[in-house]
């Protein structure tokens, strides 16, 4: 069944791997900074920045129809010297920019008989990391705001859940990932010894947008080749 899928941060990582993927059986509306390399009949990009409250106002005003939300995008550092922007930046795009798509969807999705909404966490929901506060301050908000959506949007008939990728290679990894010291740290913590690819994410994303998931909401899935559960 053809779904209409929101989803943020589709220009480049695990976005843009997604948005090929979920092409093949679905809609899909990308918002994002810059514009993918998709031209497909079934593909709508609008820009949208989403620091900002009036461009994600903006954007939501041009979709007529979801089924699905998937807040995907999040920024780890940003160019601001000041460190209280920077923070304020970083949990603007991570955590805010979630919660006030969802709140601005709310009407459309109730309408949709398969409501689904997904976060996209992170192990740093779950753990604390080194030198890199506001992303794991905004993180481990989302993973709780899942939870309390899941809550609130039940009346409506809107599932809430989210997703928690330990190390994925994509562009924001790849600095740690090309240093072959932190690589070899990094994979002597998973069970399963590999950095994860998009590819693991698409049967647990399958799963949440599909009937099969129906009686489930408020769920976490950790998807991070046995990193959580190794410990440090």
């Amino acid at each position: 069944m053809n779904k209409y899928i929101v989803l943020t941060g589709v220009s480049s990582g695990i976005g843009l791997d997604l948005t090929l993927e979920l092409l093949k059986n679905n809609t899909v509306i990308g918002l994002s900074r810059k514009k993918p390399k998709i031209n497909r009949p079934n593909f709508t990009y609008i820009k949208t920045d989403l620091s900002n409250k009036h461009s994600i106002l903006k954007a939501v005003s041009k979709i007529n129809k979801v089924d699905v939300l998937i807040n995907n995008a999040a920024i780890t550092k940003t160019k601001i010297k000041d460190s209280y922007s920077n923070f304020d930046k970083i949990l603007k795009v991570n955590l805010y920019a979630p919660f006030f798509l969802s709140y601005l969807l709310k009407k459309k999705l109730s309408q949709s008989s398969q409501a689904s909404i997904i976060n996209m966490c992170s192990i740093n929901s779950h753990i604390g990391f080194p030198n890199n506060q506001a992303y794991s301050a905004a993180k481990g908000g989302l993973f709780i705001l899942t939870k309390s959506m899941a809550i609130d949007l039940s009346k409506y008939k809107i599932r809430a859940n989210s997703i928690s990728p330990g190390y994925f290679l994509t562009p924001m990894t790849k600095k740690s990932f090309d240093n072959k010291s932190k690589r070899k740290k990094r994979l002597s913590r998973m069970l399963i010894n590999r950095w994860g690819n998009t590819k693991d994410l698409y049967g647990i994303i399958d799963y949440l947008i599909s009937e099969k998931s129906s009686y489930v909401t408020g769920q976490d899935f950790v998807i991070d080749g046995g990193w959580l559960s190794k410990g440090l």
